[in-house]
């Protein structure tokens, strides 16, 4: 792969700690790694912001979340693509396609514009007719790209696919004095089987934390020593406490406040849980999980079935569906020998397919093919 160093503007205004923003900075941070020279631009304020200001080699770039039309973003973007001459400018969030694409043009000096789509949902109709015209487009796995294929008109060779990667080095199997600390913490005992969800508590249902839920009370006489864990916030945080004491789960299931030290709470889980509803683009979370040598349990949705191979690294139960899911749970929870079994093949999966390495890699190259295209 070409390995000349590239001028580049990663772009996110959103930058809150959801999945697009975590692979936005995993994927600046893996260009860096690479030697490229990276510019990430992000709202004033954003929550993770600290986070990118700890990697000393990247560059850092914050604007104002207000502005009429985001005049205020695209004049800030036009400025940095100029003084820095910027090669590749490559959009996260769906707002900030448009803003890239004019700023670009708006500037004049051969900056070549890449948007990756993070979301199932299909782009607005604008995009759908334009945006493969004015940029090249990625996929983050083959559902998302099936949807593009479909939706999006334009020439099909600037469409692309390619598959998010976490940080091997941070994400990595045993326990930790961190993880250790926070199983002590929350009571669990060594023997016990703690099983968890990561994400979203938004109404109405969430990432399936209610079914979640409902399978652990067909658990919870038959399995004395399996715990419950919801990681996260949002508007569900109430009825999910409700939840628990109707179902009788007090003292075996807790809600827990998301944390931006994730590897630690997959560390401290037995069993990741990802039971999504609705749509679901890939789930990051599953990946985080199975590098520090998690099982996973995850609906069969969309792309989910992309992140790993049922049975080797995981088990897919049909989305909403509580008796699957506890059947999964039970699996689990009474082979400790399979949990174990699971978890190194996922580790060894992530290492192979996606790491953070392996995405800087690839996009890379795509950035590098698209510079020497007419």
């Amino acid at each position: 792969m070409s390995r000349a160093p590239l001028r580049i503007l990663q772009l996110n205004s959103i930058f809150n700690g959801g999945g697009a923003d975590n692979q936005t900075l995993e994927l600046a941070a893996g260009l860096c790694e690479l030697g490229d020279d990276v510019t990430l631009a992000i709202a004033r304020g954003s929550r993770l912001e600290p986070r990118a200001r700890q990697m000393p080699e990247l560059r850092v770039e914050t604007f104002s979340r207000k502005g009429a039309l985001k005049l205020s973003l695209i004049g800030s973007l036009i400025k940095l693509l100029r003084a820095d001459r910027i090669q590749i400018i490559h959009a996260h969030p769906g707002r900030d396609y448009w803003p890239a694409i004019l700023a670009a043009r708006l500037a004049a000096c051969g900056t070549r514009v890449v948007i990756t789509r993070h979301l199932m949902t299909k782009p607005r109709r604008l995009s759908r007719l334009m945006l493969l015209r004015m940029s090249d487009v990625v996929a983050v796995s083959r559902a998302v790209e099936a949807v593009l294929q479909r939706e999006l008109r334009g020439p099909r060779e600037r469409l692309h696919q390619i598959y998010g990667g976490v940080d091997v080095t941070l994400f990595r199997p045993g326990p930790t004095p961190a993880s250790r600390t926070l199983r002590q913490q929350q009571g669990w005992r060594d023997e016990d089987v703690v099983f968890g969800v990561v994400g979203f508590l938004n109404l109405p249902r969430g990432k399936g934390q209610i079914e979640f839920l409902e399978a652990a009370g067909r658990l919870k006489s038959e399995f004395p020593q399996a715990r419950f864990a919801i990681i996260g916030f949002g508007s569900m945080a109430p009825l999910l406490r409700e939840r628990i004491g109707t179902l009788g789960l007090g003292g075996r299931a807790v809600i827990l406040p998301f944390t931006d030290d994730v590897a630690t709470v997959m560390s401290a889980l037995d069993v990741l849980v990802h039971p999504a509803l609705g749509t679901e683009a890939l789930g990051l979370v599953l990946w985080e999980a199975m590098a520090c040598g998690k099982p996973v349990i995850a609906s069969r949705l969309d792309g989910v079935p992309e992140a790993f191979t049922e049975n080797e690294h995981g088990l897919l139960v049909p989305p909403g569906d509580v008796l699957a899911l506890a059947e999964a749970m039970r699996r689990m929870a009474a082979d400790p020998a399979l949990r174990a079994r699971l978890g190194r093949a996922g580790r060894m999966h992530i290492e192979a397919h996606f790491s953070r390495a392996i995405l800087a890699a690839h996009t890379h190259q795509l950035y590098a093919d698209i510079l020497q295209r007419r």
